[in-house]
């Protein structure tokens, strides 16, 4: 969200949007991305290969080792492309097209643009046009598949980083617009600037892919592994099975999490707030007040005259002799009157009864502590 964010209010452009995306979508290395040409994002022939179809990004690959050299000399990694992804590569292919032509003051044909780098920017292809025709002594239109036109490693990593909105396929004067940090994505965990680099991401990639059960060859083809060993870390989720043994202890374990937590006190002067009488909690019975017992805690929600929240509350701290049943009776017959809400005639009408069972569990868990407290101190209950 965050990508896409930036690029729709402009403050990245569509060369390091893209760059993050093909980076989250395909987990592919910084190096892979840089390695990229015009050419190799193209429309898909069937009668050529067998098991794509549609729109294709052929990544090159930089971990075979039947590779003769370490320019674009692996194995390409086919994989689809979304529509959206697809369209964002077109706007990409024809700012790019704008800045090779710009820059080298040539027009080029669809054939020598597919040559040239997916990504780029107007330094590295003046450094590289000064490379090739000053020091190489080459003709540039003859040059143009040359490693020297790709960005750098580091660039791709930088800007996978989210420490650069550089470098873009602005030139002239536009190229400032871009020289503001861009704005990284908040953790919706710890409400922190997240930590992103390409490595991440390839990890968080290959691990949503292993959850959703994908197997272990599509997986490694994916991810351009040559074996499946190295993904067995990506199957052995410890934070996954604790998320799946937490859905199936839950029903469980509810009960447990209602229950009353506060602690007891035999008389109002061991309260925490013995002295102020704001921290009394009492339950309503008709003609009188009962005192059931008291808040330890100064808030807003103390000045209630129904305790029964209370009751799950850590800082409820209710009396032991307090007629704690009474309430549970409340509760019973409250319950028993939401539950025949929906029956005909009835004096309610509501299509969803209210659910008391937390408030009922956790008033019997305190009235059984109350009770196990009175046998503590010999007293008759």
């Amino acid at each position: 969200m965050s990508t896409w964010n930036n690029y729709d209010t402009g403050v990245s452009d569509t060369q390091v949007t893209l760059i993050k995306i093909l980076s989250m979508q395909y987990a592919r290395r910084p190096n892979q991305i840089a390695l990229l040409k015009a050419g190799d994002i193209r429309g898909f022939d069937e009668s050529k290969e067998i098991g794509l179809t549609g729109r294709i990004i052929d990544f090159p690959g930089i971990k075979d080792q039947a590779a003769e050299t370490g320019f674009r000399d692996s194995k390409f990694e086919p994989h689809p492309l979304a529509d959206h992804v697809w369209g964002l590569c077109q706007i990409q292919r024809q700012e790019v097209r704008e800045l090779y032509e710009h820059t080298l003051g040539l027009s080029l044909t669809d054939d020598q643009l597919n040559l040239l780098p997916f990504f780029c920017s107007e330094e590295r292809i003046k450094e590289a046009r000064s490379l090739i025709e000053t020091h190489l002594k080459l003709e540039l239109l003859d040059s143009l598949d040359s490693p020297h036109f790709h960005l750098e490693r580091h660039s791709i990593t930088e800007i996978l980083r989210w420490k650069r909105n550089t470098p873009s396929c602005a030139y002239g004067a536009a190229k400032g617009q871009y020289s503001k940090c861009p704005k990284a994505p908040i953790s919706p965990r710890t409400s922190r600037v997240m930590i992103i680099n390409a490595t991440r991401m390839r990890h968080t990639r290959a691990r949503q892919l292993a959850r959703k059960g994908v197997p272990k060859n599509l997986l490694s083809h994916w991810l351009g592994h040559t074996t499946e060993r190295a993904l067995e870390a990506y199957y052995n989720d410890p934070a996954e099975q604790a998320r799946v043994i937490d859905e199936a202890m839950g029903p469980a374990l509810a009960p447990l999490a209602m229950a009353f937590a506060g602690a007891l006190i035999d008389s109002d002067e061991q309260a925490t707030r013995a002295t102020d009488p704001t921290s009394k909690l009492e339950f309503s019975r008709p003609g009188e007040l009962l005192s059931v017992g008291r808040c330890g805690k100064h808030s807003f929600c103390a000045t209630t005259s129904v305790p029964i929240p209370c009751y799950r509350c850590k800082h409820f701290e209710p009396l032991v002799h307090a007629p704690h049943h009474e309430v549970l009776d409340a509760l019973l017959q409250r319950q028993s009157e939401e539950n025949q809400a929906l029956r005909i005639g009835g004096q309610r009408n509501l299509l969803i009864p209210i659910d008391l069972s937390a408030d009922i569990l956790a008033v019997k868990n305190c009235i059984t502590r109350c009770n196990n407290r009175i046998v503590e101190l010999g007293l008759t209950q």
